[in-house]
């Protein structure tokens, strides 16, 4: 007879889990969605030019605009798993100390940069608002968006972070599962 497993705790910390999880989940499908977008309409504009010499007039606004949403929704989901490009040989040499204040330092650069793109980018998206795209008629700000949308997750993901350093967590070397300083 087997013992019952252990239910993992509930509470606040469970449940951000779980709703980052969810975000994950939902933002991967996004990308999906985006890349079969692509190709639908690229294959099939195409492949209506060629052979029946006619096409998809919305083919080209479609298929950039699920690129731009795809570039940035893959870009917020690397930055959750540290898998944007870092060179750590100089950080690589530090003790944990230093270490950490350097984690800290960049990732207070960071926020920085992400709110200038914030700010860049809702300035754009309002603008974007007036003006329309010339085929489907959708708003410009639908491409400016993404770049708000991102600036905004990144931010919250890095001040989550920032957060977890400065309550003693260890800061992430980099993408590799192995740290090697342990």
């Amino acid at each position: 007879m087997q013992a019952a497993s252990p239910r993992p705790p509930r509470g606040p910390r469970n449940w951000l889990d779980r709703a980052a999880d969810g975000c994950r989940r939902l933002q991967t499908w996004l990308m999906v969605a985006c890349l079969v977008v692509m190709v639908v309409l690229l294959f099939g504009n195409v492949t209506l030019r060629y052979v029946f010499n006619s096409g998809i007039n919305m083919s080209d606004e479609m298929s950039r605009l699920a690129f731009v949403w795809l570039i940035f929704l893959g870009s917020v989901l690397a930055l959750r798993d540290h898998q944007h490009i870092g060179v750590t040989m100089l950080v690589a040499r530090f003790g944990p100390g230093a270490r950490k204040a350097s984690h800290i330092a960049c990732q207070l650069l960071t926020l920085w940069v992400l709110w200038l793109m914030a700010e860049g980018s809702w300035r754009q998206t309002v603008i974007g608002l007036d003006t329309r795209l010339p085929v489907t008629g959708l708003p410009m700000a639908v491409f400016d968006a993404a770049v708000l949308y991102a600036a905004v997750a990144m931010g919250l993901l890095t001040l989550v972070d920032l957060a977890r350093v400065l309550a003693g967590g260890a800061p992430p070397l980099d993408a590799s599962p192995e740290d090697p300083l342990v």
